[in-house]
């Protein structure tokens, strides 16, 4: 998911886990989902705290 061109800042994984803008729950999300040492635009980090939300258990 990196390296994509956007004018969009990017932050590491470890940004997002310090951010007041998830909750406890979403981090415990984006732990599992992102990648270390890699970068990710806030929307893309969205969409994934979304999409983990709206999955259905089979």
């Amino acid at each position: 998911m990196s390296k994509l061109k956007t004018d969009a800042p990017t932050y590491t994984k470890a940004q997002f886990l310090a951010s007041k803008q998830f909750t406890p729950i979403q981090k415990d999300v984006l732990r599992a989902l992102l990648k270390d040492g890699e970068t990710y635009t806030l929307d893309q980090v969205q969409k994934l705290v979304d999409d983990y939300a709206k999955r259905t258990v089979k």
